[in-house]
C-alpha cells in the first residue's frame, strides 16, 4: 500500500501507476500477495515453479521505431553545436530505442585526407582548387556512408551525417544521392544569442583535434576566420518541400540545449537493507546513510551552488549554479538522504534545489523477491536466479520489472531534464543511476547492468561535444559497522 501524502509534500512526478509493496512503481503487474516481511512459508511457495512468469517480449530493433533507412542530416555554420546535437541524438537513439545509428564526420574524414593541421585558408570559398579537393572528400564520403552501412542488408539504419552542408546545392546533391529508399532529414542549428556563440567558441577548439597542441590565441582567430569562410557561402534552409521529423526525433530535439551543465548522480545513504544484503524494499537510513546525507548537504553548498568549489579555477559551465535543481524517487530511503540540503530563495524568488519526487526514478522492482538477499533468491528460486545472471538486461522478475522495463520509464525525466541549463542533482538507486550514467557515457545497454555505482560517492557528468567529464567525489566512508559495505547488493 502507498504511504498517503503528507501536507505540504512534494508533488510526485512521472508515471501515475498505483504503488505497492512499499512504494515500488507497480508498471503493468498485478499485486503480489507475498510480503517481504511475511511469513518464510508463505513467501516462497510455489516460487520455484514460476520461472519468469511474465517474460518481456524483447523484439530486435527493426520491430518497433526504426523500420526504415533514415540519413540525419546536420546543417549550420561551425560552432553552431551541430556535433554535441549529432552525438546525444544517436546516444538516445541508441540507448533509449535500441536503434542501428552511426554519426558519421566530415571532419575526421577531411583530417584523414588532407591532414589535420591545415589553415583556415583550406576553407575559403574563393580558392577553387581547394573548394574542389573539399567537395570530392564530402561526396566520397557521403556515398560510403549509403553503400558501406545504409544499404548494406535489409537491417534498418540511421546515419547522422555531422558536416555543415552549408549551401543547397550540397543539400540537393545528397537528396539525390541518397535515392528513394533512403528517407533524407535535415537538422539545421542555427545560434542568435552572442553570449552563447562566444562561450561555444571557446570551448569547441579546445576539444577539436585540428588545434590540439596550438597556442589558444592563435586557434582563436583561426577557427574565428574559418567561420568566416563559411558564412560566405552559407544558405538557411528556407525549401519549400522539408521532410517532416519523427515524432520521436522532434521531441528529444525540442528539449535538447548544447549549453555544457553538470549533472551529479548520488545513491541515497545506506539503508537497513543495504545493511542486511536484501535487495528492494522501502526501509529507511542507517546511522552511516544518515552521515552521508549529511555530507550530502555539505557538498550541495560548497560545491554544487558555487560552480565546482570556490577554490577552483575551472568553474561550471552552467548559468547560475544556485538554480541547482534536485530530483528524487519517491522511496524513503532517497528522502531521507535529502532531508538536511538546504532550499534557500534567492532574490530572483528561486528556490534553490527544491525537491521533486519521481516515480520514475523508483528503484527496479524485484517483485516477488522484494525484500530477499541474493543468497536466498538462490536457495530458493535457483532456476530464476541463474536466468537473471545469463541476461540481466531482459530478464524480468516475477511479478516485477527487467532492466528494459527502467530504461524506457528514465527517458522521460531525461527529456525532462536535458531542457534545463541549471546544475541537476539526481539521488536515486543503483538500477537507476546505472541507466543514466550508461547513456551520458555513451556505452551499451547491457554496461547499465553492470556498472558499479558505490554507496556514499557522487558521480559528476558533465557533457560535452566529444566527449562526457566524469569526476568522482567519494564524501564518506564506513566502517565495520557498515554492513555490506559501499557496495551493498542491489540488483
Amino acid at each position: 500500500m502507498a504511504t498517503p501524502q503528507a501536507e505540504g509534500a512534494p508533488a510526485y512526478e512521472g508515471s501515475g501507476a498505483t504503488m505497492m509493496n512499499g512504494g515500488a512503481s507497480d508498471f503493468g503487474s498485478q499485486e503480489v500477495s507475498l510480503q517481504a516481511n511475511g511469513d518464510a512459508k508463505e513467501k516462497h511457495r510455489n516460487t520455484e515453479n514460476l520461472r519468469n512468469e511474465f517474460p518481456h517480449a524483447f523484439n530486435d530493433p527493426e520491430s518497433y521505431f526504426c523500420t526504415e533507412h533514415y540519413c540525419l542530416v546536420m546543417v549550420g555554420l561551425p560552432a553552431m553545436g551541430k556535433t554535441f546535437v549529432a552525438h546525444r541524438l544517436a546516444k538516445w537513439l541508441k540507448f533509449f530505442h535500441d536503434v542501428n545509428v552511426k554519426v558519421f564526420n566530415l571532419g575526421n574524414e577531411r583530417r584523414q585526407s588532407v591532414g589535420v593541421k591545415i589553415p583556415h585558408s583550406f576553407f575559403d570559398p574563393a580558392n577553387k582548387e581547394n573548394k574542389e579537393r573539399y567537395c570530392k572528400i564530402q561526396r566520397s564520403f557521403v556515398r560510403r556512408i549509403k553503400t558501406d552501412f545504409l544499404v548494406k542488408d535489409q537491417v534498418p539504419r540511421i546515419a547522422i551525417y555531422d558536416a555543415c552542408n552549408h549551401t543547397k546545392e550540397t543539400r540537393d546533391w545528397i537528396i539525390n544521392e541518397m535515392g528513394t529508399k533512403i528517407k533524407v532529414i535535415f537538422i539545421e542549428c542555427i545560434v542568435n544569442d552572442p553570449a552563447v556563440i562566444k562561450g561555444y567558441l571557446g570551448e569547441v577548439w579546445k576539444t577539436m583535434p585540428d588545434y590540439d597542441g596550438v597556442d589558444g590565441k592563435e586557434a582563436s582567430l583561426d577557427y574565428k576566420n574559418r567561420i568566416k569562410h563559411f558564412r560566405q557561402a552559407y544558405e538557411p534552409m528556407k525549401d519549400p518541400n522539408l521532410r517532416y521529423f519523427p515524432g520521436q526525433i522532434v521531441n528529444f530535439l525540442m528539449n535538447l540545449h548544447t549549453v555544457p551543465r553538470p549533472i551529479y548522480l548520488s545513491r541515497h545513504g545506506q539503508s537497513q537493507y543495504n545493511a542486511l544484503g536484501k535487495i528492494g524494499g522501502d526501509s529507511s537510513l542507517t546511522k552511516e546513510g544518515i552521515k552521508y546525507a549529511q555530507k550530502l548537504a555539505r557538498f550541495c553548498e560548497k560545491h554544487i551552488l558555487t560552480g565546482g568549489g570556490s577554490e577552483t579555477k575551472d568553474k561550471d559551465k552552467c548559468d547560475n549554479p544556485k538554480h541547482a535543481r534536485l530530483y528524487t524517487s519517491t522511496l524513503r530511503r532517497t528522502n531521507e538522504t535529502v532531508q538536511f540540503i538546504s532550499h534557500r530563495v534567492q532574490e530572483d524568488g528561486w528556490v534553490t534545489l527544491r525537491q521533486r519526487q519521481w516515480r520514475a526514478l523508483d528503484e527496479i522492482y524485484a517483485g516477488v523477491f522484494d525484500g530477499m538477499t541474493y543468497k536466498e533468491i538462490q536457495e530458493k528460486c535457483p532456476t530464476a536466479y541463474v536466468n537473471r545472471k545469463r541476461n540481466k538486461l531482459t530478464y524480468r522478475y516475477p511479478r516485477g520489472e527487467s532492466y528494459l522495463d527502467v530504461i524506457k520509464r528514465v527517458e522521460q525525466v531525461m527529456l525532462h531534464m536535458q531542457r534545463h541549463k541549471d546544475p541537476v542533482v539526481i539521488v536515486a538507486h543503483q538500477a537507476i543511476l546505472r541507466v543514466i550514467y550508461t547513456y551520458f557515457m555513451g556505452l551499451p545497454r547491457e554496461t547499465a547492468t553492470i556498472k558499479p555505482i558505490p554507496l556514499n560517492t557522487v558521480i559528476k557528468l558533465t557533457p560535452y561535444a566529444y566527449h562526457t567529464k566524469e569526476e568522482k567525489f567519494v564524501l564518506h566512508q564506513m566502517g565495520k559497522s557498515g554492513g555490506h559495505g559501499d557496495f551493498a547488493p542491489s540488483h
